[in-house]
């Protein structure tokens, strides 16, 4: 992903060390991990109660619109264990989990899936933790 992406200096925190654990347990494809990696490495660090309620951060609730179908999707950004692809809750993990976290409304972003690249554009966010006051979810 090319762009300005911002998270949390708490989301940092607790996605390198779950990129740590996972790495160690070698449960989960190491070019997932190398993407999220990436992602956070480059991505601006702010502070909990500075960043503005457009960017995705973790737990944020987002409709995004596939840019080849247009259609319509709600899902949840979540920490692995919290998975469930049926509840709409997306891994960080997942290829689109990564590309989504930092971005902000409006933006399209494209990420990896077996039968190539996909494309979305992220239209709203439903629910942003840190803008409704919870910092340490």
């Amino acid at each position: 992903m090319t762009g300005e992406i911002y998270i949390t200096e708490l989301d940092y925190t607790r996605l390198c060390n779950l990129i740590n654990n996972v790495k160690a347990q070698k449960s989960v494809e190491l070019k997932n991990l190398d993407a999220l990696g990436a992602e956070i490495k480059r991505a601006k660090r702010i502070e909990p109660k500075k960043i503005a309620p457009e960017f995705v951060t973790m737990n944020s609730e987002i409709v995004m619109v596939d840019m080849d179908n247009k259609k319509e999707m709600k899902i949840k950004l979540v920490y692995p264990q919290d998975a469930d692809f049926k509840k709409g809750f997306i891994s960080v993990l997942s290829p689109l989990g990564s590309a989504l976290l930092g971005y902000k409304m409006g933006d399209v972003i494209s990420f990896e899936v077996p039968a190539g690249k996909k494309k979305v554009r992220i239209k709203s966010i439903i629910y942003q933790p840190e803008s409704h006051g919870e910092f340490t979810v």
